[in-house]
């Protein structure tokens, strides 16, 4: 099986505990962290098959909701996580989910669970029955 490609563009703080999230998935999943959408946008013109990016709304000064959906009609293919702050408007996001320009939600603050709920919908993974991170090793 093929790794999935899943590119990450969000604000500093939430990088690890993303990555921390992200660990269920080691093996599967083939990771790119981008500080900003246009070294998303660069990273992503070589992309020819289906992919997830996890997208922070707001970067920096920055809405990233235009890149959203200019990435979206260029390449319908891939699926986004949108990872909503304060400063983003209610009918952005709502705007955003009727178009279907996004694939998913999270509001912050978010747990380590509804990140990886969120990849296994995306990314088409079956569901283990107990988490990595719940796993004691005695039976």
């Amino acid at each position: 099986m093929s790794k999935k490609a899943i590119f990450v563009c969000v604000k500093r703080d939430l990088t690890n505990p993303i990555s921390w999230a992200l660990r269920e998935f080691e093996g599967k999943l083939m990771i790119r962290y981008c500080d900003n959408t246009k070294l998303l946008g660069m990273a992503l013109a070589d992309v020819t098959s289906a992919c997830t990016i996890i997208l922070d709304s707001v970067i920096g000064d920055e809405s990233t909701i235009e890149f959203a959906k200019n990435v979206k009609n260029e390449k319908p293919f891939v699926k986004f996580l949108l990872i909503v702050s304060s400063g983003t408007a209610k009918e952005d996001v709502v705007a955003l989910i009727q178009s279907k320009t996004v694939s998913g939600v999270l509001t912050r603050p978010f747990t380590a669970e509804q990140m990886s709920d969120n990849i296994y919908k995306l990314c088409g993974f079956q569901k283990k029955e107990v988490p990595w991170y719940m796993q004691t090793g005695f039976k």
